[in-house]
Order: C-alpha cells, then structure tokens, then sequence
C-alpha cells in the first residue's frame, strides 16, 4: 500500500496542474478504485487535494512540510543556501544549485541576484543533463559505465544549438573534468547562457553530489562576464564543501 501511495504521489509531481483519478490511476498503474482509495488516505493526511470544481487531484501541503524539512537535514543542502545568496549578491546573477536525478538535472536551491532582469528557476524544476552547465558539471565526475548509460540513452535537442552528439559530449566533459567547470550557451534556454561546478565530495557520498551554476542572459552579460566569475563559482563550492561535511 506505501509503495501504491508513493506512486501516485510521483505522477501527481509530474502533474502540476493536477490530474482526474481514472488518469492518475491510469499513468500509475493501478485499477481505478485502489486508486481513488488511496487518494482518500492521502488527502486525509493532506499528502494530496481535490478541487470538486476541476474533479482533479494534486499534492498537498505536507508535501511542501516534508521538502523543507529535507533542505533542513543532514541528508539535505541548506548548508549551501548562505553562500550562495553571498555568490549572487557579488556577481548579481542568480546562483542555483542542482543534483543528477536519472537523466536529468533537479534543482534543490536558488538564490537571486540584483540584475533588473533576473532567471527564474524553480526549486524542482529539471531540465536534461546534456543540455545544462551543472548537467554537464555532474556528469563528468561519474564513474565511467554510469556515464556510458548517459551517453547511450535519447539526447534531445532542447534548443538548437544543444550538444547531442554522445562523443562531442564527452570531449566536452573531459575539458571539464580538466579545468573543473563547465558552461553551455544557449543549449537548454535560447538567451541564457550559464556556468556550473560539482561541490567537492567530502562527506563520503551521503548525498547525491551537488552542482551549483550561475546563470546569465546573453543580452545583459557577456560570455567572457560570465567566465569571469568563475573563480568566486569554485570559492563558492568550496566553502558549500566544507560546510556540508
């Protein structure tokens, strides 16, 4: 039944804007009426919600209540909120920290920064690894036959100028693993360029690893502004490092 209940809550994730039971059931894998039983105990506990006038089910609050309680963890990276609010203040460019999730990049923090225009990116947002800084960031420190299954699996072109070639890629994460920085133009967002570093590992692996980026639009900051912040990026992740043994 926990198994059943998690399942519906991860496809009601996927479903912002909510879903009917007989589409939640449907996508999850259950018979209808185990579903709608199910969602009943969940809205109890407030886990999910039903709006009568769209007849759709979401998540609920306690949601929410179980995220912040995470960033707050051991197991979690509030640790790195206070440097990065001090990375974004100094450069003005929002500073954003994600981990590698199956193919894809989630965003866990975000801290933003004083430019009139600013990049929203939501904590839970994902985008496809290849195509991001902090994707490309992650990867390059994977051990090499999880890095194969990366490479081997669909790489969709986000915009047009994303790197899909699976041995341009791994040039790519070769430089990066040599000057430890990464950075795409363009690849995930048409106007957004950004750069990105993997906070050192100094816990022994009790998280995922932890990428923080800075994010910058090509009309307000050019590629070489932005490679310019680099150093203040490492001396950010370094000091997320330390404060997350």
């Amino acid at each position: 039944m926990l198994s059943r209940g998690l399942r519906l809550m991860t496809v009601l994730a996927d479903h912002p804007s909510g879903l009917g039971v007989s589409a939640a059931a449907r996508t999850a894998g259950l018979p209808v009426s185990s579903a709608h039983r199910l969602l009943g105990r969940l809205a109890a506990e407030r886990f999910v919600a039903y709006d009568e006038d769209t007849r759709r089910w979401a998540l609920g609050v306690r949601v929410l209540e179980f995220s912040r309680g995470f960033q707050r963890s051991p197991a979690g990276y509030s640790a790195a909120a206070a440097p990065m609010r001090r990375l974004a203040a100094r450069t003005g460019l929002p500073a954003i920290a994600g981990i590698l999730d199956g193919s894809e990049v989630l965003l866990v923090l975000s801290a933003q920064g004083t430019q009139h225009l600013q990049l929203r990116s939501a904590e839970g947002t994902r985008n496809p690894w290849h195509a991001t800084s902090m994707g490309k960031a992650l990867a390059s420190v994977l051990p090499e036959e999880r890095l194969a299954d990366l490479l081997a699996a669909e790489l969709p072109a986000a915009t047009e100028h994303t790197v899909t070639d699976p041995e341009v890629l791994r040039g790519q994460l070769a430089r990066v693993r040599e000057r430890g920085w990464a950075e795409v133009d363009q690849e995930n967002e048409v106007g957004v360029r950004s750069v990105a570093t993997v906070v050192p590992d100094l816990d022994g692996g009790l998280r995922p690893r932890l990428a923080v980026s800075l994010g910058a639009t090509v009309v307000l900051t050019t590629r070489d502004e932005l490679l310019g912040h680099v150093p203040e990026l490492l001396a950010c992740a370094e000091e997320i490092g330390s404060l997350m043994v």
